[in-house]
């Protein structure tokens, strides 16, 4: 977090295109790290049958915080334009150029925040018996035990306990390549999610570009993109509430189907305006709602010792599938017609979830089970 606010920081100052771009990275390698770290964290500290569940109501904050960003960001870096063309009490302009400044400088102030609040969290209990501080995990435990019976009645332990986790000396990365199991893993979840992300920053990219193409003027197509965002937040209240309910595997090629549904209804809808609105909902809650459920997946198919690890490696790598999709994908959409690209790009998607099947199963599953 840290790294996070002080690329942020940076890049509200800069002054050439190249310090931009370092400055960019810098702050993304802040950002990575943090997505393995907190869905690693969540998941060690949730219990069993509430690890998507748990993920998901993380993803409701964060999606809640996108749409205050994409909006934030029209107030600030467009010019006034009467609706549906723009946002009539938009901030920029000659008298006003530096709105993307005070963007990057809002990211660092709440950077600053994150790293404060972090010190109030305590430590995951399994990382802790890892490393043989089992007094620290102790009361770590007692203290959950505690706010937890304040609830209600806490269930007796089973009668058959596991054996605590053995510290281990290995290095993380060779505790998943030297080891076959979760080794398979994560070359499953690195091609699950390189092509997902094709079909999520495709979109990310090229969804305006898409409605550029049915004629819409380029501040309509970003004013019906940023609508589209509120399918983002109503599909983390989804996970959140029915995470649970299904296999995680089964959730990847339902996203699929209704990401493809979004696109035909834009494609055929010309430009009718509302039509536009309620498919760009559909895709955005589409490719957006298997999201938090692959995390809490993917951080339960390694074991405690290299997890944090495992979801950094197939996550991180799995990023570069974005790339695919914003430098090789997004341009060809002037090129394809409308119903073609919304086809190819939600493909990728479909693909991502044909490989989800040779998954394991995890919900509602002890840790310690999936991956000793």
């Amino acid at each position: 977090m840290i790294l996070t606010g002080i690329g942020s920081a940076l890049t509200a100052i800069v002054q050439s295109y190249g310090t931009f771009v370092a400055a960019r990275a810098f702050t993304g390698v802040g950002i990575g790290a943090d997505l393995a770290i907190v869905n690693t964290y969540i998941g060690e500290l949730a219990p069993a049958g509430g690890r998507a569940r748990y993920t998901s109501m993380i993803f409701i904050f964060s999606a809640l915080g996108a749409v205050a960003g994409i909006w934030l960001g029209l107030w600030l870096t467009t010019p006034p334009t009467p609706l549906p063309l723009g946002l009539p009490f938009a901030l920029a302009g000659k008298g006003f150029p530096d709105g993307w400044r005070v963007m990057y400088l809002i990211g660092a102030a709440l950077a600053l925040v994150g790293v404060l609040l972090r010190f109030q969290l305590p430590e995951s209990p399994r990382w802790l018996i890892a490393q043989g501080r089992l007094e620290e995990a102790g009361q770590v435990v007692a203290d959950m035990e505690a706010r937890a019976h304040a609830i209600f009645p806490l269930p007796p332990l089973p009668e058959r306990l596991p054996p605590a986790p053995r510290r281990e000396e290995a290095m993380p990365f060779s505790a998943i390549f030297r080891n076959a199991t979760y080794r398979n893993r994560t070359l499953l979840l690195t091609v699950m999610w390189f092509l997902a992300y094709i079909t999520v920053y495709s979109f990310a990219a090229g969804f305006t570009t898409l409605l550029a193409a049915l004629h819409y003027p380029p501040p309509e197509a970003g004013l019906i993109t940023a609508m589209g965002t509120f399918g983002f937040v109503l599909c983390a209240i989804v996970a959140y509430v029915w995470g649970e309910r299904m296999e995680r595997r089964r959730w990847t090629p339902l996203a699929a189907l209704i990401t493809l549904g979004g696109g035909v209804l834009i494609a055929l809808g010309g430009q009718t305006l509302w039509l536009s609105v309620i498919g760009a909902m559909i895709v955005f809650f589409g490719f957006n709602v298997w999201v938090p459920i692959a995390y809490a997946w993917s951080v339960e198919n390694y074991p405690t010792r290299a997890r944090t690890t495992g979801f950094a490696l197939v996550d991180g790598i799995g990023h570069l599938g974005g790339g695919v999709g914003m430098i090789a994908i997004a341009p060809l959409i002037p090129r394809l017609g409308v119903m073609a690209a919304f086809l190819l790009i939600g493909g990728f998607l479909a693909l991502a979830a044909l490989v989800a099947q040779f998954g394991i199963s995890t919900r509602a599953r002890r840790l310690d089970d999936i991956s000793p």
